[in-house]
């Protein structure tokens, strides 16, 4: 019974709110300025050569055909000295590099090697690397910064 009430005065209350003859508040009309925007050619010329990390671009560079084609492209070029083949020895090379706005490598940095000219070999191939698609920021190509581990066995 109750509910049937309630029910009831939900819908008075429904029904008699909407009355659109009468307006609740009238606003005030503000005359309106047309706002002109202007694009100076020069703006449009700014350089942004800051590099960005690959976690603050929209889209990240990408290697032609992928990652797995990129690791297949250094097993490909990286030549293993005799001398880690004597020595059994293995191990990781971490390097990172910046890919520009053209895709080009640049700017390659061995963070850690194990030896052995392990380092160089990599740094040697990277720059053997074809160009890279881009990484995409607020809809222009930017500069980033990559890293790789290659694991040497």
């Amino acid at each position: 019974m109750i509910r049937k009430f309630f029910i009831t005065i939900s819908f008075a209350f429904l029904f008699g709110c909407q009355n659109s003859s009468i307006p609740a508040l009238k606003a005030p009309t503000v005359p309106q300025k047309a706002i002109k925007l202007e694009k100076h050619e020069h703006e449009n010329k700014t350089e942004d050569n800051e590099v960005y990390s690959a976690f603050t671009v929209e889209i990240p560079p990408k290697y032609p055909g992928g990652i797995q084609k990129f690791q297949a492209f250094i097993k490909r070029n990286y030549v293993t000295s005799q001398e880690i083949i004597k020595e059994e020895a293995s191990g990781g090379v971490f390097v990172s590099f910046i890919i520009e706005k053209d895709g080009c490598v640049s700017h390659i940095k061995v963070l850690h090697d194990f030896g052995y000219g392990s380092g160089k070999e990599l740094e040697r191939v990277l720059k053997l690397s074809p160009n890279w698609i881009a990484a995409i920021k607020d809809g222009n190509p930017v500069r980033c910064l990559y890293s790789i581990p290659y694991y040497v066995q």
